[in-house]
């Protein structure tokens, strides 16, 4: 997207906050920037925009794009996406103005400690004071561009964050101020992820008057997004809202599960995690707002919160004249769905589609306490997030911010975009190996399910370079650098308690990264090299490494049968076998991580074992999905039995791969190109009479439907659209 050259970086003065950035946390207004100019006559006018942070555009006092956040987060010393909105309808003959209220964002981060450690000021790429680069069109001409005419003042947010919240002045008289324009030397390329938009509104299911005559709203669910009010107030009175993801056990709101980056926890230890100098002691999403007289109205503008309760200080209840929830989060188009007649199941399909909504806002977070592009993340969900949404551009986005921190020896970061987190990495800057993995595994996941042969030729430069690096070092080290199956019950009460067979899924990853070179080669059918080579030499290294003598790999655990099926180090249908029993032997709980659950999902419905599916999936007691779920928050929590747990975390949700693969029977297959090759294979369930599964893909949509009747016969039937080549298995 081409910008005139005229236009530069507008913002307000460059934010001091101390030496420490300790400042930080005090009043700095946000800015606003304002342009009155004139047009004549125009039959179309686009505005083109791109920000470092977070924007709100109006023109002519309407808003411009039906899109919250706007601003996507990437590494800027590497790119910044840009937006063009039609403006046709709101650009008049004659006078206009155009305003830009700009927020931090991940441009302007805090100072705060995550984890007690990670400073994202000092970490990120660059870090700096929000601005706005403005181009307007009409007619083909540049008719405005952001420069040195622009107007700016103080805006009414004292204080916005990613993770706190915000501080809004209802009364206070902003200022002038001047503006500071630089030059654009920032590579500018057209936005590519969906915005992030407003759905619906969620009013309370019951609000409580607390001892202290405080509010405790509950909205019956938990959702991330921005909260609405209206309330009667005098001038200069403080009404404070903190959200929480739960209660304790008398009712009252619990911030542990969403403290930001754990600060404020107490950890066994027996101390509380700081958040560094000028920080809040317990880091709590909280909204503050400075009353005016009469009616106030208050609506988040560059925060979302993880929220089902939100307990409100400084306003009673017979001045609360409205309050609402709004779920915001990147408009990804839905492609799956299945429905059921088993309540319970279609409570599961539910948790899992609200839990990954709640964290994808342009990035795919985890929780909101870290808000951060894990890797691991990505592939333990990379299935069941494309079986129920288009993702193709958030792929796009994703493999461009790993690609774009690669480090000079070929390695990948742990998240995208980076932080400067990489636990256990192979070096600094590189997270650990199934975190690295999700750049070529998103890639070949994007082949699979859209055909983006495309994306699979500008990436394989970066990925042989990364594969190279990787297959350069001694595989008994490398090993090394694994976190193994992680989020797995044996994991007990601590992250840092280990998880299973972190050795033999460190030498099977790195086996996987030879496999995925090699199909790489294969899609763009270079000359063979000596990945297949590799990756035969691996397996059977591991095979004599780790192969047991009952026929299990590693230290006998789920998840070592689980990643041995994955690399055919033998016969599937004898470790499916296995891990079967295994599962039954342990109370019917797999004890696999979030690594081990996906490929144990897969396996165990195409040999025939999804009943062992089923059990885990229905199974009573924790751990189970079933306590999980018993608060009745609607989310799914990242662990089932952990300390420091959050409540919004999506790492367990690809059950719902299961539930189209199996229930649903629709099936992509792994030699797939744009979903044209599919399985059919449906499991009939005993636990449901009617399933209806639907897939949306390039070449039309698939069905299946499946009813059992009062003799206990099934009649099934499926729709696979022309040009799909098919595959039926039925028993």
């Amino acid at each position: 997207m081409d910008f005139s050259s005229d236009a530069q970086w507008v913002s307000g003065p460059a934010y001091n906050y101390g030496t420490d950035d300790a400042g930080y946390y005090q009043d700095h207004p946000n800015h606003v920037l304002t342009r009155r100019f004139a047009v004549g006559p125009h039959a179309s006018a686009t505005l083109r925009i791109a920000v470092l942070g977070y924007a709100r555009v109006l023109l002519n006092g309407a808003p411009v794009g039906d899109v919250e956040l706007l601003g996507d987060w990437t590494n800027p010393t590497k790119l910044v996406y840009c937006d063009a909105f039609d403006v046709t309808d709101l650009l008049c003959e004659g006078e206009n103005v155009l305003v830009v209220e700009l927020g931090n964002g991940w441009y302007n981060p805090s100072p705060l400690t995550l984890f007690g450690k990670y400073n994202l000021r000092e970490r990120l790429a660059e870090v700096g004071t929000p601005a706005a680069l403005v181009d307007l069109v009409a007619d083909g001409a540049s008719v405005l561009v952001s420069d040195g005419a622009w107007e700016c003042r103080e805006g009414r947010l004292l204080f916005n964050n990613v993770y706190l919240g915000e501080t809004c002045d209802l009364v206070r008289t902003p200022r002038a101020l001047p503006v500071a324009c630089k030059q654009n030397f920032h590579h500018l390329e057209p936005a590519v992820v969906e915005r992030c938009r407003r759905f619906g509104s969620v009013k309370p299911a019951s609000m409580r008057v607390l001892a202290d005559e405080s509010l405790l709203v509950d909205f019956g669910v938990l959702n991330t997004g921005m909260i609405n009010l209206v309330f009667e107030a005098h001038a200069g009175d403080e009404v404070v809202v903190r959200y929480a993801e739960e209660v304790d056990e008398e009712g009252m709101p619990s911030y542990a599960s969403s403290f930001a980056g754990l600060v404020g926890e107490v950890v066994p230890e027996g101390f509380s995690i700081p958040g560094g100098p000028g920080a809040p002691t317990k880091a709590i999403q909280t909204d503050r707002i400075v009353c005016a007289e009469g009616k106030n109205r208050f609506t988040n503008t560059f925060t979302v919160h993880s929220c089902r309760y939100a307990h409100i200080t400084g306003v009673a209840c017979d001045d609360l004249k409205d309050i609402s929830f709004v779920p915001v989060h990147t408009n990804l188009v839905a492609t799956g769905d299945i429905r059921t007649d088993n309540a319970f199941y279609d409570q599961l399909v539910d948790a899992a589609v609200r839990t990954k909504l709640n964290n994808v806002h342009g990035v795919w977070e985890d929780c909101a306490r870290e808000r951060l592009g894990y890797g691991g993340d990505m592939i333990a969900l990379a299935v069941s997030n494309l079986m129920a949404f288009d993702c193709e551009k958030l792929i796009r986005k994703t493999v461009r911010d790993f690609r774009n921190d690669q480090t000079a020896a070929g390695g990948m970061p742990e998240t995208a975009p980076f932080v400067g987190i990489g636990s256990n990495g192979t070096a600094p800057g590189e997270g650990p190996l199934l975190w690295q993995l999700a750049y070529p595994h998103l890639v070949l996941r994007a082949y699979q399910f859209y055909g983006a042969r495309d994306l699979v030729e500008s990436e394989w430069p970066y990925v042989k370079r990364l594969v190279d690096y990787l297959l350069g070092w001694d595989p008994a080290e490398l090993a090394q650098h694994c976190l193994g199956d992680h989020g797995s019950v044996q994991t007990g009460e601590s992250f840092k308690s280990g998880t299973p067979d972190k050795e033999f899924v460190g030498w099977c990853t790195i086996a996987r990264f030879a496999r995925a070179a090699a199909r790489f080669e294969y899609i763009l059918g270079l000359p063979g090299s000596d990945y297949a080579i590799r990756y035969e030499g691996l397996r059977q290294q591991i095979r004599e490494r780790f192969q047991r003598e009952d026929g299990t790999f590693g230290d006998g655990t789920q998840t070592g049968i689980a990643f041995a099926a994955d690399l055919g180090l033998d016969d599937e249908h004898q470790l499916a076998a296995l891990l079967a029993d295994k599962v039954e032997e342990e109370g019917d709980v797999l004890a696999t991580g979030i690594f081990g659950t996906t490929i144990a999902f897969d396996l165990l419905h195409r040999t025939g074992h999804s009943d062992v599916v089923e059990r885990w999936l229905t199974r009573e007691e924790a751990p189970s999905f079933k306590a999980m779920l018993a608060s009745g928050n609607g989310a799914l929590a990242e662990q089932f039995e952990a300390f420091l747990s959050s409540y919004n975390h999506a790492m367990f949700s690809s059950y719902l791969q299961w539930f189209c693969q199996g229930l649903g029977g629709i099936r992509v297959a792994d030699d797939a190109v744009g979903c044209d090759h599919v399985e059919i294979r449906p499991h009939f369930s005993e636990e449901t009479d009617h399933v209806v599964c639907t897939l949306a893909t390039r070449l039309g949509t698939i069905r299946t439907e499946w009813t059992r009747d009062d003799d206990g016969d099934v009649s099934f039937v499926y729709d696979v659209p022309s040009g799909i080549r098919v595959d039926v298995y039925i028993k």
